[in-house]
């Protein structure tokens, strides 16, 4: 069977081999695992799927979540992120204005900063329809036709404009939006300084995003024993199924990444079961007298 080759972390002291988040690994208890540069094979005992959701607060490029992630969350890996927006949900108040307005006229709120996408890069303001109007053209009622999307909403009294440029003043209430964007960034470093981790992301969160919440999807491989060499982050790792029914001695596999290690291990594994029959004979022996 074909040797999977893929990109994992791992801290000196522990059994859980962190695999970089956009990969999926076949394992099966007792596969044979090559750890980085580590010559010494290490045996797979189970595996899990799990979710890393952390709370963070955003510096431009960079993301501070609390608690040491080193080696778990690594430089590649992918998150999901989310955070609040609002929109607006009702209308409070209703300045004057000499401007005669009609019914049906559109009105667009002022101010705030909206939530931007690829799709539509200056975002989406409220929009407010005159709905009645008083006998000097005064607006009596509106409704809000569109909530918009804000990461920072506009302050009461907020400007809200006419297509002629006109501004009048209303009160609005916001509240959560209905609408969750929902973005992905790559990590390009991940360091831990002092009591928070910090993760510099491929490009940084619109404009007015302070804080949010990301989720890292990743695979765990449970090893039989902890790790004792060197902490590694994103090193080259081999996991191998191919081993002899008996004694479990790895074969060498096509397209091998280190088959000195293979031959190594399997010539280990013989040698122990030799000193071991060894001995038996060397007990039976001395039996016979």
């Amino acid at each position: 069977m074909k040797p999977e080759i893929f990109e994992a972390s791992l801290e000196r002291g522990s059994n859980r081999l962190y695999i970089k988040s956009d990969r999926a690994i076949a394992v099966k208890n007792g596969a044979f695992i090559k750890l980085g540069v580590n010559d010494i094979f290490y045996r797979a005992e189970n595996t899990e799927n799990i979710n890393i959701k952390k709370k963070f607060e955003a510096f431009g490029d960079t993301l501070s979540i609390k608690g040491n992630y080193s080696y778990k969350l690594a430089p590649n890996d992918s998150a999901t992120i989310t955070f609040e927006e609002y929109q607006a949900s009702s209308i409070l108040d209703i300045g004057e204005s000499s401007f005669k307005y009609q019914i049906g006229d559109k009105l667009y709120a002022q101010g705030g900063i909206t939530s931007s996408s690829s799709g539509n890069l200056t975002g989406e303001y409220t929009e407010i329809e005159v709905t009645k109007t008083g006998e000097k053209g005064e607006i009596l009622k509106a409704q809000i036709t569109r909530p918009g999307l804000y990461i920072i909403t506009p302050e009461n009294p907020v400007n809200v404009m006419n297509e002629a440029g006109k501004l009048i003043e209303m009160d609005l209430e916001f509240d959560s939006s209905d609408n969750v964007s929902i973005l992905e960034r790559d990590f390009e470093m991940v360091d831990f300084i002092e009591s928070s981790t910090k993760i510099k992301i491929s490009y940084s969160l619109p404009k007015g995003v302070k804080k949010g919440e990301m989720v890292v999807s990743k695979q765990v491989i449970f090893l039989e024993k902890p790790y004792d060499s060197e902490s590694f982050e994103n090193e080259p790792c081999q996991i191998t199924f191919d081993y002899s029914p008996i004694n479990g001695i790895p074969l060498l596999p096509p397209r091998s990444l280190d088959p000195q290690t293979t031959y190594n291990e399997a010539v280990r594994i013989i040698d122990a079961k030799l000193l071991e029959l060894d001995k038996r004979l060397t007990r039976m022996e001395n039996m016979n007298f």
